[in-house]
């Protein structure tokens, strides 16, 4: 699964890595983004490719509940074309997540050790997502989104079985946000075949309210 990233590139290199029709998009660099919170996402408009801001935990448009978006912060890649929750998505609206790393909790001895997983390089990447537009009976309307996960690569296996789907070069963005085709769409949901470093990080990533630099620094085992 991925229940924890990072967001921290300068914001220039999000319009130049991604491409983007507006180059004017700033934001507050993030160390521990988690589920409910609002996380900025790539679209395809009809103008080009855009950045805007949904909240990470989708909402179906037929959802009586917003609520619902607690449940569905993934969807597994293999199941993704069948699940009502999410195919209508997978078919109409898919998104691009940019993230430079993210966490994934390794068990030992009885214990869950957060590991920060990121490129060697730690350059910018993006999470293969989709989104929704749910709207309150009230009549405002709320985008959502969700991260597709698959099984988990040589580099995470040891940690979790599953990781999210990594997409880092421009022919798999052009290929996600704008192919028609499913099953060429769902080729693309492999685990990551790049190289990802990983290695522990402070418990104190556990803390939803904690965000601050120190989160993706290494730590000392024999320490804690």
């Amino acid at each position: 699964m991925c229940g924890r990233f990072t967001l921290y590139v300068d914001s220039k290199k999000l319009n130049t890595v991604f491409h983007l029709t507006d180059n004017i998009f700033d934001y507050v660099p993030r160390f521990n983004i988690a589920p409910g919170q609002n996380i900025p996402v790539v679209t395809q408009g009809a103008g080009g490719r855009v950045i805007s801001y949904m909240k990470w935990g989708l909402v179906p448009h037929w959802s009586k509940d917003v609520k619902i978006g607690n449940r569905l912060i993934n969807a597994r890649a293999e199941t993704i074309d069948e699940k009502p929750a999410f195919r209508t998505s997978f078919r109409h609206r898919r998104c691009l997540i940019p993230a430079d790393g993210f966490y994934e909790w390794k068990k030992s001895s009885g214990k869950k050790q957060p590991m920060y997983i990121s490129r060697p390089d730690r350059s910018v990447f993006a999470f293969a997502g989709i989104w929704a537009q749910w709207r309150a009976p009230e009549g405002n309307s709320i985008n959502s989104c969700s991260i597709i996960t698959t099984g988990a690569n040589e580099s995470v296996r040891e940690i979790h079985e599953r990781m999210p789907v990594i997409l880092d070069d421009g022919r798999q963005f052009q290929a996600w946000l704008e192919q028609d085709d499913t099953l060429e769409l769902k080729k693309l949901l492999q685990p990551y075949s790049g190289e990802l470093a990983a290695y522990p990080v402070s418990p104190a990533v556990n803390s939803v309210g904690y965000d601050h630099p120190h989160l993706i620094e290494r730590v000392d085992l024999t320490g804690i």
